[in-house]
């Protein structure tokens, strides 16, 4: 995808490839940001994002071999799989241009990707315009000149909305857009990578900033709006103000966003007010129902609190799509049917993109999870950029791969989750020689079950259509 190009004087000579390969499918923030600091400081600029390159846009290729190669490469890693995608273009960026090139990982998974391929240059943990604009070498003359500064995302070099996930609801497809109000994240989970970078520290983005992103996702299609936040109501105030003052401007929009579990019942009172500003559904990351597990992971809730939360939503008609973490070295086989008869006891398999029950967990550079005192973890692994770690059962490591392949299986042909489900319970008990308890094949409710179309997860290994996209 070809960027503004904009001429300027003395930064002339500095031409900037930025690039995008996978952002949960939708459009990269990241790189909006960046192209809003590069329009800014008059740089001339390319933006490409791979997760579309390969159906209507132009690939990070052609812009390394033109004759004028950039002098900048800026490549997006906001999460493990993008990473790992990321980490092959620099390499292939090193090996056509040499030391000619700069190559700087933007996002949270920016010191892993550094720490773990030589072909990057730096790392920028969170788009500054400052940072930016160090790292390009441009510089100002006195004390008293500021950096220029950018006015929010600028999304006008991005691909459309069309490219993108697409809200499917009561047998619609809708257009969406991505916004996030806040950067960081107030909690401690022990897995997630976000405390390692914001120790539990986070800042709101100024709402009025929020709601010019969504007047101008709006402009161009947008009926429905991810807001992207590690947790939504980190501020509940803060979140509010914003949803209100949406549907106020426009209120045929929808909205989902990510809440914890623990944050479902301490607001118990918002959920009916929430759901008449238009959420559809909330993601939720329940992990697992062994409440061991849970503490061992610093989630801050329990199998019980699931349960209430559950209720709590259903009974408000409010949708949830729970991310899980199956896999861990606590696993063992009980805690492991006892998942996977819990996604079925509470109506959940529909719920729940199929690719969830083979998460492994992933032990990043200074994860929190490496102070457990009673699990003895490997070396670091450049390659899979985590910790290893083994089960003390190996048939459990076995199994997580083969429900992995059943996942992508049936992705690629379209399966519904339903019988997708049952496929991973048998092969769950066929693994442990157990025979599978007989369960109905039939859903139980009949409510819609709105969803994005995007049903891959940041915690997943990159699949084979990702990594045919880097050609």
């Amino acid at each position: 995808m070809t960027g503004a190009s904009v001429g300027s004087n003395h930064q002339n000579t500095i031409r900037v490839l930025a690039v995008s390969t996978y952002e949960l499918g939708h459009q990269p923030l990241v790189l909006a940001r960046l192209a809003s600091t590069f329009k800014s400081a008059g740089v001339d600029y390319v933006l490409c994002d791979n997760s579309v390159a390969n159906k209507t846009f132009t690939n990070y290729e052609d812009f390394l071999l033109r004759d004028e190669a950039p002098t900048h490469l800026f490549i997006s890693v906001p999460m493990h799989t993008a990473t790992q995608l990321g980490k092959e273009i620099a390499i292939r960026a090193r090996a056509a241009l040499g030391n000619s090139v700069r190559i700087i990982a933007v996002g949270l998974y920016s010191n892993v990707a550094v720490a773990s391929c030589d072909a990057f240059d730096s790392a920028i943990v969170s788009v500054d315009s400052q940072k930016v604009l160090e790292v390009l070498g441009i510089q100002h003359k006195d004390s008293a000149s500021q950096p220029p500064r950018s006015s929010g995302p600028d999304r006008s070099a991005l691909p459309g909305l069309a490219n993108y996930a697409h809200l499917i609801s009561a047998g619609e497809k809708q257009l969406v857009g991505y916004v996030e109000t806040t950067v960081g994240c107030a909690h401690m989970c022990r897995h997630c990578p976000v405390p390692v970078v914001f120790n539990g520290k986070f800042k709101a983005v100024p709402a009025n900033e929020v709601l010019s992103q969504i007047n101008q996702l709006y402009e161009e299609g947008a009926k429905h709006i991810t807001f992207g936040d590690p947790d939504f109501l980190n501020g509940p105030a803060h979140a509010l103000r914003i949803v209100r003052a949406m549907r106020e401007i426009h209120p045929d929009l929808t909205f989902d966003a990510t809440v914890k579990v623990e944050h479902v019942l301490e607001h118990p009172e918002i959920w009916a007010e929430l759901a008449q500003l238009g959420l559809k559904f909330i993601v939720s990351a329940f992990e697992h129902t062994s409440d061991e597990i849970l503490t061992r992971l610093g989630k801050g809730h329990s199998r019980s609190d699931i349960v209430a939360a559950l209720a709590l939503l259903r009974e408000n008609r409010i949708e949830v799509r729970p991310s899980l973490m199956p896999f861990t070295p606590w696993t063992d086989r009980g805690s492991l049917i006892d998942l996977i008869e819990f996604l079925f006891d509470y109506d959940l398999v529909e719920s729940i993109d199929p690719v969830q029950l083979s998460i492994r967990l992933l032990v990043p550079l200074n994860s929190l999870v490496l102070a457990d005192s009673g699990t003895a973890f490997g070396n670091w692994n450049s390659e899979l950029l985590s910790y290893e770690w083994a089960s003390q059962d190996p048939v459990i490591d076995q199994l997580q791969a083969e429900l992995a392949a059943i996942a992508e299986e049936s992705q690629a042909i379209e399966q519904d989750s339903l019988t997708t489900f049952n496929r991973m319970r048998n092969a769950i008990y066929a693994r442990f020689n157990l025979a599978p308890p007989v369960r109905s094949q039939t859903s139980s409710t009949c409510w819609d079950r709105p969803r994005l179309s995007e049903s891959w997860f940041c915690c997943a290994e990159p699949t084979k259509v990702q990594l045919d996209r880097l050609g």
